[in-house]
């Protein structure tokens, strides 16, 4: 209380008015508040009719004292106990996530159990390579009985379990964006990843900016593991092609030129993505025969459709034509004519002749006229297709010609206000600017000249992804 007077403060035991002689039935409270707001204080308490209580010779308050002490020591001797039957107990309590776990999972499989008066029967999938596994559990346990199904034909829709190695994977998530492959088609995600890498790298070839972003993986890992190491990866291959472009934060003077510089050779690059985006073509429609012939077992679209071997022969004579058109003959104009008007009879009868080979009736799932009609129209849609498939890949060259481009607009203001500090400054937001929207836009390209250009020719991704209850 001294203590307290030396600060300034005022102290006053009230009693409530519960009767006009203070005894123990009433409440008591303590009011501590500096000696300025007194009169204050006062006027409040006694509003509210509370009614003074002296303390006499502190003995009040050594009695709280003295139950504060003893409640203290009371919880003290609580955690003790609590500590023990924690340390007794460890195993268990970091059990308990698991458990709980365990119980979320077995009441989901419960909901698609069929039960009898004394069986349960379950159906559900597992890698094969496991299955021995799941079978030794499963016998442990009397009165139990597993069956094996290996006739993926006769089971409808069987989830994927999509497998690849540390490289390949965070790609995973950019596939699943465009959906999960289905049983009976090819996993894309590994030729997806090279390609995406090198379309990404030929588009942003810089090696300062792509070691920025190597950099940057590492932050962005810490809050986003998947994408943290995508953006590591597509950095890595900028780098790399900065390396083969020579260019350092959009200097094309620090380091020696590897290859080519685009902006010098904008010809020769817009020629080489086409080039390059053609090779990228043949490959997606093999892998689109592959599936259609080998896993799917579909005759009609692996060899007569659009995305079969007719397409890629449409697309192979399409470009042989245009190249006879600007005086480069690989293949004399005849042959390649001869070979547009094959695929293009292959389209259109691809139904009536695939169904003449396999003896199947009828021949036509719709009137005949009604056939040829929208057959006809498919042709305009493939020939249209395969033209925008090529000219589509021009931009990979046009991304990298317009990236040192971009930068050379800011070295120019740096040097009309005058170089020095300013001009530095400049030429930094512009590379800020570069990293950040250039970055992002040609991610964004990347992912159309894969999704529209490629997948449209192997893969369709409804499948769904094999999510286990438990890790076996």
């Amino acid at each position: 209380m001294k203590l307290l007077e030396k600060l300034g403060f005022k102290d006053k035991y009230k009693n409530s008015p519960k009767s006009k002689n203070i005894d123990q039935s009433n409440e008591d409270y303590l009011l501590v508040y500096p000696k300025n707001v007194e009169d204050e204080v006062n006027r409040t308490i006694s509003s509210l009719g509370f009614i003074d209580k002296e303390i006499e010779n502190g003995t009040d308050m050594e009695s709280l004292r003295k139950e504060y002490e003893e409640n203290k020591r009371k919880l003290k001797e609580l955690d003790k106990s609590l500590s023990k039957i924690k340390n007794d107990n460890l195993a268990d309590l970091e059990n308990i996530p698991k458990t709980i776990d365990y119980y979320k999972k077995s009441s989901k499989l419960k909901e698609k159990m069929l039960r009898g008066n004394k069986y349960f029967y379950l159906s559900g999938w597992v890698p094969e390579s496991k299955f021995k596994i799941l079978k030794d559990t499963v016998d442990k346990y009397e009165d139990s009985l597993i069956d094996q199904k290996k006739n993926k034909e006769t089971i409808a829709n069987p989830p994927t379990k999509l497998k690849n190695n540390k490289i390949f994977k965070p790609f995973e998530f950019l596939v699943n964006m465009y959906g999960a492959p289905n049983y009976n088609e090819v996993d894309p995600t590994g030729f997806f990843a090279i390609t995406y890498m090198l379309l990404y790298g030929m588009m942003f070839g810089d090696l300062g900016q792509g070691l920025v972003f190597i950099l940057a993986s590492f932050f962005i890992g810490k809050k986003n593991e998947v994408f943290g190491q995508l953006i590591r990866r597509i950095g890595i291959s900028a780098s790399i092609f900065g390396l083969m472009y020579g260019s350092f934060f959009g200097i094309e003077t620090l380091i020696p030129t590897l290859l080519i510089k685009p902006f010098d050779n904008i010809i020769k690059v817009l020629a080489a993505s086409v080039g390059f985006g053609i090779i990228l073509l043949i490959i997606s429609y093999l892998i689109g025969i592959y599936n259609k012939l080998v896993k799917q077992k579909d005759l009609e679209e692996g060899i007569f459709g659009k995305e079969g071997i007719a397409g890629l022969i449409m697309m192979i004579s399409f470009i042989m034509i245009i190249l006879n058109i600007v005086n480069i003959n690989p293949l004399p104009m005849i042959i390649s004519l001869i070979l547009l008007i094959l695929s293009i009879v292959m389209m259109i009868f691809k139904q009536p002749i695939t169904r003449i080979l396999l003896s199947v009736s009828p021949l036509y799932d719709q009137s005949g006229s009604d056939y040829y009609v929208e057959s006809s129209f498919s042709i305009i849609e493939a020939l249209l297709s395969v033209f925008s498939n090529l000219v589509s890949f021009t931009r990979v060259g046009a991304f990298a010609i317009n990236h040192v481009g971009l930068y050379m607009a800011f070295e120019v203001i740096s040097k009309l206000v005058g170089g020095g500090f300013i001009g530095i400054i400049i030429l930094i937001l512009g590379n800020i600017l570069i990293i950040g929207l250039e970055g992002m836009i040609v991610f964004i390209q990347g992912l159309r000249l894969e999704f529209y250009e490629m997948f449209s020719k192997y893969y369709k991704g409804d499948g769904h992804k094999f999510s286990p209850i438990s890790k076996l």
